[in-house]
């Protein structure tokens, strides 16, 4: 992934799991929800986060809470938004 040390942590955390755990549920819904918060054109749906390990759903919540207090660059929001859609453009 290209800058990745330009990301934040809470960031890192996510693309790590999603390399470690391709094609995982977690992973389908991690890549749902930096989509969702890199491109208007995209949603996501919390909900289906419930029933995820608790590992998982803080490392979301961390993700969110980033995004939303402190935003991303555009830097960030384009590396990230490339590296997600890589991912689903990968499939299942």
């Amino acid at each position: 992934m290209p800058h990745q040390n330009d990301l934040p942590d809470s960031a890192l955390a996510l693309v790590a799991y999603v390399d470690q755990h391709a094609r995982s549920e977690a992973s389908l819904i991690i890549i749902e929800v930096v989509l969702a918060s890199t491109h208007p054109d995209f949603v996501m749906s919390l909900v289906s986060a419930c029933g995820l390990p608790s590992a998982v759903r803080r490392s979301i919540a961390g993700y969110l809470n980033h995004v939303l207090i402190h935003g991303l660059t555009d830097d960030e929001r384009q590396t990230l938004f490339a590296w997600a859609q890589e991912k689903m453009l990968a499939g299942p």
